[in-house]
C-alpha cells in the first residue's frame, strides 16, 4: 500500500517545484531544495521501511538537507553577483550547483590562454568567494567553438581552463578542490553556424557543488 502512495509524493513534489519561484520570476532555491529533499527523502525512506512512518521520516530528513544547499547556494549566487556585478560573467544557479560562465570576450584574446587582467582580478573574486564557502567542489571546464580540428579545440580547451585554475591557485583555492577539464567543442550552447553562436560556446564554466 504505501509503495502505491510513494509515486504521489514525488508527483506532489514536481507540482511543487513548479511553484517554487521567487517574485522576479527566478528560482527560489531554498524551497526547491526542501522539495526535492523531501521528495527523494519519502522515496528512500519508504523503500528502506516498508511503511508510510519511514516514508515521512525520510521526507523530514531529506527537506532539512535539500533546503539547507538551497540556501547556501542562493546566498553564494547572491554575493558573487556582488563582487561580479558588471564584469560580463553570468551566474547560473541549478539549485544543486553554481555556475560562472565566463566568456572568452571577458577572459582571453582570441586563440589565447593569457588570462586578460581585467578578468584575474575576477576570478580572484570567484576565488575568496569559494574560500568563504569551502565546503564544495569546484570544476573548472574550458570549452571553445568548432572552428579548427577537435584536437586543437580540446587542448585549448584544457589550456584555458588551467589558466584560470592558476589564477584560483594564486589566490588561496586548494588545489585539491579543483578538477580540471577540456571540453573542446563537445558541448556548444548554441550554434557553431553563426558568429554570434560561436563568441557564446567559447567560455570557461566554474561549476560549483556543495559537499555539505
Amino acid at each position: 500500500m504505501t509503495t502505491l502512495r510513494l509515486p504521489a509524493a514525488l508527483t506532489a513534489t514536481a507540482l511543487g517545484l513548479a511553484a517554487c519561484t521567487n517574485p522576479d520570476g527566478t528560482t527560489n532555491n531554498t524551497n526547491s531544495g526542501v522539495l526535492v529533499g523531501a521528495g527523494l527523502g519519502a522515496l528512500a525512506g519508504g523503500l528502506i521501511g516498508d511503511d508510510a512512518k519511514s516514508a515521512v521520516i525520510g521526507g523530514i530528513a531529506g527537506a532539512a538537507v535539500g533546503g539547507g544547499v538551497g540556501a547556501l547556494l542562493d546566498r553564494q549566487q547572491k554575493e558573487l553577483q556582488r563582487d561580479l556585478a558588471g564584469s560580463g560573467a553570468r551566474i547560473i544557479n541549478t539549485g544543486s550547483q553554481l555556475i560562472v560562465s565566463l566568456p572568452e570576450a571577458i577572459t582571453f584574446d582570441v586563440d589565447s590562454t593569457v588570462v586578460k587582467p581585467n578578468s584575474v582580478s575576477n576570478i580572484a573574486a570567484i576565488a575568496r568567494n569559494l574560500q568563504s564557502y569551502p565546503n564544495s567542489t569546484v570544476q573548472v571546464i574550458g570549452h571553445t567553438d568548432s572552428t579548427g580540428s577537435a584536437a586543437y579545440n580540446r587542448n585549448l580547451s584544457v589550456r584555458r581552463a588551467s589558466a584560470v585554475s592558476n589564477v584560483l591557485f594564486a589566490n588561496g583555492v586548494s588545489r585539491n578542490r579543483v578538477r580540471i577539464i577540456g571540453q573542446g567543442e563537445t558541448q556548444p550552447i548554441a550554434s557553431n553556424g553563426t558568429a554570434a553562436g560561436r563568441q557564446q560556446n567559447r567560455r570557461v564554466e566554474i561549476v560549483i557543488t556543495p559537499t555539505g
